[in-house]
């Protein structure tokens, strides 16, 4: 699965100036402009979780401190770990992504 799209591929939310625009019965959805945010932050700092178990696979890899059968097992299971962890990184993304998407920018002045 691949990450989704960047934020700014996302309308932004409304700002003070911008929502002048907009007609007299709308108004600014707090909750796109809560999303949205989210999103970018999650986007901005979702590598380091994608990477956050690369340097103990490379450390492992690289050493001869641990050997044999189980070594190999526990190193397996740990790459295992490394590409759940990545899928789930990317899962974050999607689930925040289709909320976003699916969430209106403005809605009813009431």
């Amino acid at each position: 699965m691949a990450a989704p799209p960047p934020p700014g591929s996302l309308p932004p939310p409304y700002t003070a100036a911008s929502a002048a625009e907009l007609s007299p019965a709308e108004q600014p959805n707090p909750e796109y402009e809560r999303l949205y945010h989210a999103y970018a932050d999650a986007y901005g700092s979702i590598d380091q979780v994608r990477r956050a178990l690369d340097a103990p696979v490379r450390t492992l890899g690289s050493t001869d401190a641990w050997l044999g059968p189980e070594a190999r097992e526990w190193a397996g299971r740990l790459d295992t770990q490394r590409g759940t962890l990545r899928k789930a990184a990317d899962r974050i993304l999607w689930d925040i992504y289709d909320r976003l998407s699916s969430t209106q920018r403005t809605t009813p002045r009431v």
